[in-house]
This record gives structure tokens, C-alpha cells and sequence, in this order.
């Protein structure tokens, strides 16, 4: 079977080392090769072996498809056990069908593409066995404040958004920002907004870690891979797709130390046209981490671990572009150290945006269709003019009614922008009856009432098109 042909790892091991007031450390094990992997907290943090373990464990995830066994050496519950499984098999849809199949760059070996006859559920799910012999039971924490938020902070239009609007509309309670520092350069995309934080807000607090060097010396034995390929400028990961639960285990101990309820994702639409199975797979495009399943998922998770902290998103009903235009109009000194790039550098003391990758073309379209100039966040003269040239010769990562939408108000193709109207507002999803019903009540209807003042309407699907009602 395919999936046997491409395993390349026969046993991955988790094992925590040590546990300090701001510092995990633990030994990552695959056949006989060995990893110190570490995470370092800017704050004194509350964590177990169990929490560690668990912390440890998420960026091994990313390459559980092509190991036989991944062994946990510390003690875990039965939801640990479960939600493990599930983020398994998950991540191993996402890598067979996103990296793999459907992959945008030269990364894998022609030998290991799948054919026609290798497309089918069991090759997508993946045969590790996890293994966990240690017993945990999970004690009671102390339930957390409805008024603390904590916002996954990233230099993002999302974040910043949502860190706005929460210093707005919760003045009753603390609103933590959190960053994760990986090793390597992508640090530089949230350095600005990590640094104007610290001047300007409290209860900011960071994390470093050195999984951009675990994921490099990972990828060099997963043999499917191109070793002399992995090293090129490129907005998109080799294999990694589970990039955000890395993030949000790691907070675990800020949510127990500070007493947090509700956990805010940058999750912005994702056009559910445009999500549907492949060859009857059920899969997420590469955005698990991403959508209201996952965040179901986790608020659920914290549910069963008792520690009871929500998981959401409060930008979920709009698109990138009614982000960039309430971030601009509404929030302009966060706006202004918005470095939304996947390839960002220092030059002068100020950290510019590469004006090229897919995520820059993305930005400009949006801050250009509103009508604003991006200089103001450092795109240069040269981006602006070479935009066109560049998205039309791109395939951008977006939902296609948005690409209609900006690119035909800027007159970048032909058509009637107004027919995609859907853009400028608010959505009701599939699964919601009423607007933002994903969110609490205690926020739902501050957000509400910023969105509005910035939208054209509310929009819900009706036989497959957006209508306005």
C-alpha cells in the first residue's frame, strides 16, 4: 500500500526533560536521532508533566503521517488521548492532500505522488499507532474569569483587529496578547507589533521556542521530501499544516495562571463554497487550525480537561478586506504596525514587507480597493505599481468572490465588482441561525455593532449564492 511505501520513521518518542518557572525542555526521539526541543516563556507559567507533555507534543504532530508509532513517555488522560488521535488523523488528511496531491511547490519526489488508484480514505488517515502508558487524571482548576481574554497575537491584520476591538468593548477585564517567537526570521512579522505592545499595552507576554529548527531537522528524514528543496523562499511549509496548535497548547499555563475564559483566534471567512471534499475526503484545504471545527474542538477540550477556557474567533463573519478597512479607519495605531508577510526584513531599524509573496498581494489589494495607501505600512512605490502585473500572474491564497471583488474595483479586470457585493458585509454560516453566534452574548453584540458600522449588510447562502436580507 502507498501508505507503508512512504513511512520513514518507525518509533517518535515524547519525552519531558524538565520543567522550570519560564522553560520546558524535552527529548524528541525518532529511531535513533535525538532533539532538545524547548519553549521559553517570558513569564513565571503553572505547568505539570502532564501540561509539558502535552505542549511537547504538538509540533511532532506534523510528521506523525509517516511515522509507525508515536509513544507519549508521560502521563496523559483519556481526553489527551483522544484529542491526539483526532489532530492524527486530521493531519494526516491535510498532509496526503494538501502537501502531496494538491501541493504548490516542488517539494516532493516524483516516486511518492500518488496515483489515480492510491486516493482513498485509508492512505489518507494514516496508520500511526499512538501509544500512551502513563495515566493521568486531570484535577479541577479554578474557573476562569469571563471578563479575561487572551488574543493569539501575530502582527496580522486579524490580531490586531481583534486586540482592538477587545480593548474597546472589554474595559472590565484584562486582555492578554500573546506572540510565539519561533527560531529563524519569522519572528520578524510580529516583531513591530510585539515591540509597540510592550510600550504601549500590559499583559503582554511571549514565548520562544526553537521549533523552525525541529521542523528543518524532521523534514531531513521524511524521505518523501527533495532535502536540496526545502531550503527555498517559499510562503508555504514543506509538510507542516498544524501550525497552530503549537500555539495554543502552549498557553495552557497562561490560561490557569491568569484565570483566562476566552481564547481569541484570528480566523477570518473562509468562503464555505469553496470547502468541499476531495474524491470524497473530507479534508480543511490547510486551514484545520483555522475553522470553526477546530475551535469547536479545542473549547471542547478545555471543557473535558476542566480548565474551561473558550475557543473563537471574533472576526469569523467578515473577510480580509472589511478587516482592513475597520483596522484602518477605526484602530489606525495598530494598523500601522501591520506586517502581514512571509518573508519580512530589517533594514534601518524598521522591519518592511517583502511586497511580493502571496500574502503581501493579498494585503495590498485590500488597503488599495479601500482606498488607502499602503506606504503607510511600508509597501513601497514599486509594490504598488507592480501589483497588477503580480496577482494577475499569482494564484493568490484567497476566496475567489474576493479576488472578483478587489480586483475589478481596481480596475485590474473586467466586470461588475458589485455583483460580489457579499465582500463588504457580514455572513451567517451554514451551521449558525443569527449573526455571531459563534462568540458569547457578554461580547457578541459590542462586535456586532463595530461591524456594522462598516458593512453593507448581512448576507446568508441561499441555494449556493450570498443573499443580502
Amino acid at each position: 500500500m502507498y501508505i507503508d511505501n512512504i513511512i520513514s520513521i518507525n518509533e517518535i518518542k515524547v519525552r519531558v526533560e524538565n520543567i522550570e518557572r519560564k522553560r520546558i525542555t524535552g527529548d524528541i526521539s525518532f529511531d535513533d536521532n535525538h532533539f532538545k526541543l524547548i519553549f521559553t516563556y517570558k513569564d513565571d507559567i503553572y505547568a505539570d508533566e502532564n501540561i509539558a507533555g502535552l505542549i511537547l507534543t504538538m509540533p511532532v504532530i506534523n510528521f506523525t503521517y509517516f511515522a509507525r508509532k508515536l509513544i507519549l513517555n508521560y502521563p496523559v488522560s483519556s481526553c489527551d488521548v483522544d484529542i491526539i488521535k483526532k489532530f492524527m488523523k486530521i493531519n494526516a488528511m491535510e498532509v496526503f492532500i494538501n502537501k502531496i496531491i494538491n501541493r504548490r511547490y516542488d517539494f516532493i519526489k516524483e516516486e511518492y505522488i500518488p496515483g489515480e488508484e492510491d486516493i482513498n480514505e485509508y492512505n489518507a488517515s494514516g496508520i500511526t499507532e499512538l501509544v500512551a502508558p502513563v495515566k493521568h487524571y486531570d484535577g479541577k482548576y479554578p474557573d476562569p474569569d469571563e471578563k479575561n481574554t487572551i488574543v493569539m497575537s501575530s502582527g496580522g491584520k486579524e490580531s490586531l483587529l481583534g486586540y482592538g476591538i477587545l480593548n474597546e468593548i472589554n474595559r472590565n477585564g484584562k486582555n492578554f496578547s500573546y506572540f510565539f517567537e519561533e527560531s529563524g526570521s519569522h519572528w520578524l512579522t510580529a516583531k513591530t507589533a510585539y515591540d509597540y505592545y510592550i510600550k504601549n499595552f500590559e499583559n503582554v507576554t511571549k514565548t520562544w521556542s526553537n521549533i523552525d529548527r525541529f521542523y528543518h531537522e524532521m523534514m531531513k528524514h521524511i524521505k518523501i521530501l527533495k532535502i536540496d528543496k526545502i531550503n527555498i523562499r517559499a510562503d508555504d511549509y514543506p509538510l507542516q499544516v498544524f501550525i497552530f496548535p503549537v500555539y495554543i497548547f502552549s498557553i495552557i499555563p497562561y490560561l490557569i495562571k491568569n484565570s483566562i475564559g476566552h481564547v481569541i483566534m484570528g480566523d477570518e471567512l473562509d468562503d464555505p463554497r469553496n470547502m468541499g471534499d476531495f474524491k470524497g475526503i473530507k479534508y480543511y484545504h490547510g486551514i484545520f487550525d483555522q475553522t470553526y471545527d477546530f475551535n469547536e474542538m479545542m473549547t471542547q477540550y478545555f471543557k473535558d480537561k476542566l480548565i474551561n477556557s473558550k475557543v473563537y474567533s471574533i472576526v469569523y463573519p467578515i473577510t480580509g478586506y472589511v478587516e482592513e478597512k475597520i483596522l484602518r479607519n477605526r484602530y489606525h495605531d495598530l494598523y500601522l504596525n501591520q506586517r502581514s508577510c512571509h518573508s519580512c526584513h530589517e533594514k534601518d531599524k524598521n522591519i518592511y514587507p517583502c511586497g511580493k509573496c502571496s500574502k503581501c498581494m493579498g494585503i495590498l489589494l485590500f488597503v488599495e480597493a479601500n482606498g488607502n495607501n499602503p506606504s503607510e505600512i511600508l509597501y513601497s512605490d514599486s509594490d504598488r505599481l507592480m501589483l497588477k502585473k503580480r496577482v494577475l500572474k499569482s494564484k493568490l491564497r484567497l476566496d475567489p468572490d474576493e479576488i472578483y471583488f478587489t480586483e475589478m474595483k481596481l480596475g485590474y479586470m473586467p466586470g461588475d465588482y458589485s455583483q460580489y457585493n457579499h465582500v463588504d458585509g457580514i455572513h451567517i454560516l451554514p451551521h449558525e441561525n443569527e449573526p455571531f453566534s459563534e462568540m458569547p452574548e457578554n461580547f457578541r453584540y459590542s462586535v456586532h455593532r463595530i461591524f456594522k458600522e462598516y458593512t453593507n449588510g448581512i448576507y446568508k447562502l441561499d441555494c449556493d449564492q450570498w443573499i443580502k436580507i
